[in-house]
């Protein structure tokens, strides 16, 4: 029997692929037995609300530690800057 067909074959990767697939049809509420267009339902329903609410709290953080860092800034150039002095001569001036 020739097995080379098989020399790629990750058994732990097909096995994963294949409990995603069971856990697609079980959340899609399907009881036909029909796999097909679960992925793009996963997609919509699930992965795609989620990543893109995840999308969205990722720039807000990103716009917030920018923010923070330009108080920072400006924080730290207005405690470089000193009030000027009055200039007292003295007898070595």
């Amino acid at each position: 029997m020739d097995t080379s067909y098989l020399a790629g074959w990750n058994v732990k990767e097909q096995q994963r692929r294949a409990e995603f697939m069971e856990h697609m049809y079980k959340c899609s509420g399907r009881t036909n037995g029909l796999f097909t267009g679960l992925w793009q339902d996963f997609c919509l329903k699930e992965a795609g609300p989620y990543c893109m609410n995840m999308f969205f709290d990722r720039r807000e953080a990103i716009e917030n530690y920018i923010k923070l860092e330009q108080e920072k800034q400006a924080e730290a150039q207005k405690a470089d800057t000193c009030e000027p002095q009055e200039f007292i001569p003295t007898l070595h001036d």
